[in-house]
This record gives structure tokens, sequence and C-alpha cells, in this order.
């Protein structure tokens, strides 16, 4: 868990009914944002830990956080229901 997540990120889902589910969408989160961001060519490499992904005011999903690039706009969404999460990322550089 520590190799994938931040403290405030590891903070956050603990203190849900059901962490799992909110670590499983913080986890689809960041892979969806490391494509992303890979795929446009600014960088070679982005690990987990570059990342971090908390909640807005409303609840919201927000990147706090991306370590080795400077970034304009980056939206990121999460869906969980049961034992599912899924996530979307999509960046303008």
């Amino acid at each position: 868990m520590s190799k994938v997540f931040t403290e405030n990120e590891a903070s956050y889902c603990k203190s849900k009914a059901n962490p799992s589910i909110h670590f499983a969408g913080r986890f689809a989160a960041k892979e969806a944002i490391k494509k992303c961001i890979l795929s446009s060519s600014v960088i070679d490499s982005l690990d987990f830990k570059d990342i971090e992904v908390l909640p807005k005011s409303n609840g919201a999903p927000t990147v706090t956080k991306i370590n080795k690039i400077p970034y304009s706009d980056l939206q990121v969404s999460i869906s969980h229901e049961k034992d599912y999460a899924i996530a979307m990322a999509m960046i303008l550089l």
C-alpha cells in the first residue's frame, strides 16, 4: 500500500466504511492518469506515488499533485459499486 498511495490518500480511504473500494478507485485513477501522461510523451516514467488523488469539498476526485511534470489541466472521474471500480482521466498539456 505504501508503494502506491500517499499518506493522505491512505488516510482518506481508511476513513470510509468500505476502504477497499476507495483504494481500488484511487488505483484506477492513478493508472488512468499515468497512461494519459505517458501517452503524451511529456515524460518517460511516472510512479504511482508521484500522483495524489483526493476529493474536493463536494466529494468529486481531483488530482492534488503530480510530481515531475507541470500540467495545465487534468480531469479525473472515479466510479465504484460493490466490488468494481473504474476511472477515466483527461489531460490538456
